[in-house]
């Protein structure tokens, strides 16, 4: 403890993020947010001339206070008080401290998000457009059309990809060839590292295992299937964001659409032909079926389109 104590905070965050990153296999948008979280609350901790090690029960809730004051949302609120728990638990079981002042918190009751998902109009209107290359000039910021083709084909294959497999935007990326099983000239399944390191099997629609096959041919075990050039690390989920947002801008498409929307997406077209929430869990690697059961929207939605002409 007492070589522990002549760490800095600094240090002992980096420590704890460590072991977020590989020990619990969180992913880096996990780690960045916390560090962050982490930040905050030091910060505020100095401000209030508090030592993050014998702070108590108090201090967390006046923080939490100080937070909604500030307008800080239930969401963000909620993240930090989790990040914090985390911590605190990970701080006993190492020695840093003696009292974790956060196990008490209650979070903040957050607002129920409106789901966002494609219909299928619109999955068809964004897959046509993201093919439809006629918006691609001769020259963009110095690189040449043909080169401007392949990124926006990397893209259609990525977004064509977390909407026939329902993977994280974290998951897709990271994916390297070796993960992809092929038989007979057609992509069955990805294996994929899912949180805490949980691997599962995806399987693959036949039409578009066949399409996935062909653009890994001639790739390494090795090399990562959206990679920017060969031997290179593939695009940051931040840079996937930005293209998706300009694909959805393109398309007429006026919903706030992310990554993580397509992956609604995938899940409610699943719904819709009646697949179990079990089955749903399994496929997106949720721990518990609460996670799953937001999509239980998909089902509401058809019902009511059942009984609209009665």
């Amino acid at each position: 403890m007492d070589d522990q104590n002549e760490k800095t905070f600094g240090q002992i965050r980096k420590e704890f993020l460590t072991y977020l990153k590989y020990t619990k296999g969180h992913s880096d948008a996990t780690c960045y947010n916390y560090n962050s979280d982490l930040g905050i609350w030091q910060r505020w901790l100095e401000g209030e001339g508090l030592d993050w090690r014998r702070c108590k029960y108090l201090a967390a809730e006046n923080f939490v206070q100080h937070l909604a004051k500030n307008k800080v949302g239930p969401h963000a609120i909620a993240r930090k008080i989790s990040c914090l728990a985390t911590f605190y638990k990970w701080g006993k079981r190492n020695d840093l401290v003696e009292d974790d002042p956060i196990y008490q918190i209650e979070k903040p009751k957050r607002p129920k998000r409106m789901q966002v998902w494609l219909e299928p109009e619109e999955q068809d209107t964004f897959n046509r457009s993201t093919r439809n290359y006629d918006d691609i000039p001769e020259t963009i910021f110095g690189r040449s059309r043909a080169s401007a083709i392949k990124v926006r084909q990397r893209y259609e294959l990525l977004f064509e990809l977390i909407q026939k497999s329902g993977l994280r935007i974290s998951e897709a990326l990271s994916l390297q060839v070796h993960q992809i099983r092929v038989v007979d000239g057609v992509a069955k399944s990805v294996r994929v590292i899912g949180k805490g390191n949980k691997e599962r099997q995806v399987p693959l629609p036949e039409s578009f295992g066949r399409v996935l096959a062909l653009t890994i041919v001639g790739k390494t075990p090795d090399e990562y299937l959206f990679a920017k050039k060969p031997g290179q690390k593939p695009a940051s989920a931040h840079a996937a964001r930005a293209y998706l947002k300009k694909m959805i801008d393109k398309a007429g498409i006026e919903k706030k659409v992310t990554p993580h929307k397509l992956l609604h997406t995938y899940a409610t077209r699943l719904l819709e032909k009646d697949v179990q929430l079990v089955d749903i869990q399994a496929l997106l690697g949720h721990e518990s079926i609460a996670t799953t059961q937001i999509y239980t929207h998909a089902g509401q939605e058809r019902l009511s389109k059942l009984v609209a002409d009665i």
